[in-house]
């Protein structure tokens, strides 16, 4: 059945957005790659790069294994009718995550980065997606993995899920604290008026 393999298309999809075809573009139109991952002289931060690259492995390996070898994949709902659902709404929330995190990517230009680049200060996007969330590129990136785990339900799945947020706060709370010192008070203006995640809730006091 297709269900199978649609987790495995969208970790493909979101590691081919993310570092093959956003990082070509990037290169292309500014001559950087932008991807700064491991680069950090916090060690901290080298601690979330590593844990966020073992979540997304993991999240790979057990993709190959529902697609290749879905009888060792235990999900946990066993009633045929809500796994019909998850999967359903697996799906919508899966690419509506990786359609929106296109566009985010997108309207970031020449602010695109994977990681902090400490030297650098290429502007302050306030514009589109960041009209109504000032994280949209994490908020998509969680909304993939959301759709992921409810297309494969999994013990190991929620667990992903659960670190992801996690680790996700933790990168956009260093990642804050970098745009602050950067780009000072308005950052701050933009940050009390606009949401971290969800439209108004989280707003900077």
């Amino acid at each position: 059945m297709i269900w199978r393999y649609l987790p495995l298309t969208g970790i493909v999809l979101l590691v081919g957005i993310a570092f093959g075809w956003r990082a070509w573009l990037q290169h292309r139109r500014h001559g950087t790659w932008g991807i700064f991952l491991f680069r950090s002289t916090s060690a901290l931060q080298r601690l979330r790069d590593g844990a966020m690259a073992i979540a997304a492995i993991l999240l790979g390996a057990q993709a190959v294994m529902a697609a290749g070898w879905p009888a060792l994949i235990h999900v946990l709902p066993t009633d045929t009718t809500w796994l019909e659902i998850l999967r359903i709404a697996g799906v919508i929330v899966m690419f509506g995550g990786l359609i929106a995190l296109i566009v985010a990517q997108l309207e970031l230009c020449t602010s695109w980065r994977i990681g902090i680049d400490e030297a650098a200060s290429p502007g302050l996007v306030v514009s589109g997606l960041y009209r109504f969330c000032r994280n949209p590129i994490f908020l998509a990136l969680l909304l993939v993995v959301a759709g992921y785990t409810l297309l494969l339900p999994t013990v190991l799945s929620l667990v992903l899920l659960a670190g992801f947020y996690v680790g996700v706060r933790q990168q956009i709370a260093a990642e804050e604290s970098w745009l602050l010192r950067t780009y000072g008070e308005p950052y701050r203006d933009y940050a009390r008026r606009i949401g971290r995640l969800v439209p108004g809730v989280g707003k900077l006091v």
